[in-house]
């Protein structure tokens, strides 16, 4: 059966809507919208919605336990979102000192470091890096990788030791071996993309053991398997989806964008897809 694709109840349009995360232990799925400074999360088996206004555009929010606090990008700082009460007090851990650069994607590696991806604000040069750093600050290294316009990713593939790394702007994605001294080696480049494809974007390692892209301008989702081939499409009513979460074998969430393209239709919002029908 063809996938069946919904909105998300009660979820508003985002104007970058990114980083969606289901988080298994509480059962619900994070994400934030990057522009319009704000961090949601939406609880379904009670059907609520908790959104919180940021001071600053925040780029990815994952839970850190029964605490309740979130590890956190913002534009400018890494660290953490501290649960007081109902809301959030945030504790930076490092600053991104340098002048036109932000905080992009980012995930945590297998041993519990974060990788963190920076790019210029205007997004018109190639000089973002890669960083990982601990979950309590107190450590960064730089990784050895090429210079990237946006950074966009990681996605880690535990089984094969594997860490997957897309530069949405070239429409490139890298693929090198996960590393726990290191970080990465032998990073090339693996996959690289038309521009009638759209822009490889936000991606995750599927409970299938496929790498889940999400394309910029490209209105759909695409699986790919060890080899880079595409072993599944699923075309959405937006144009620009941006980051994907599973929360079981048929079902993941979609957020998107509408940054550039106005209000119409779907555009912004996040979708919940369900892959079986």
């Amino acid at each position: 059966m063809a996938p069946v694709v919904e909105q998300l109840p009660g979820a508003p349009s985002c104007l970058l809507g990114e980083g969606a995360l289901w988080d298994t232990a509480s059962g619900c799925l994070w994400w934030v919208d990057i522009r319009g400074q704000m961090l949601f999360c939406h609880d379904p088996q009670h059907g609520t919605l908790g959104h919180w206004a940021m001071d600053e555009w925040i780029t990815r929010a994952i839970p850190m336990g029964s605490s309740g606090d979130l590890l956190v990008t913002l534009a400018s700082a890494f660290g953490v979102l501290e649960r007081q009460g109902t809301g959030f007090v945030f504790r930076s851990h490092q600053l991104l000192d340098e002048p036109g650069m932000r905080f992009n994607d980012g995930a945590l590696d297998p041993d519990g470091h974060f990788w963190a991806g920076t790019m210029r604000i205007e997004e018109d040069a190639q000089c973002g890096k890669w960083l990982r750093i601990a979950a309590d600050g107190r450590s960064r290294m730089q990784l050895d990788t090429p210079a990237f316009t946006v950074t966009n990713g990681p996605a880690f593939d535990a089984a094969n030791s594997k860490v997957y790394l897309t530069d949405s702007a070239a429409r490139t994605i890298y693929r090198g071996d996960y590393d726990t001294a290191v970080g990465v080696r032998d990073l090339a480049p693996w996959r690289r993309f038309e521009a009638g494809e759209g822009y490889p974007d936000g991606m995750v390692i599927g409970p299938d053991g496929l790498l889940w892209i999400s394309f910029w301008d490209g209105a759909c989702l695409r699986a790919l398997d060890q080899e880079g081939a595409t072993m599944h499409w699923v075309p959405l009513p937006v144009s620009r989806p941006t980051s994907i979460a599973f929360r079981d074998d048929a079902t993941l969430y979609v957020t998107s964008a509408r940054f550039g393209l106005g209000a119409d239709g779907m555009q912004g919002h996040t979708l919940l897809v369900k892959l079986h029908g």
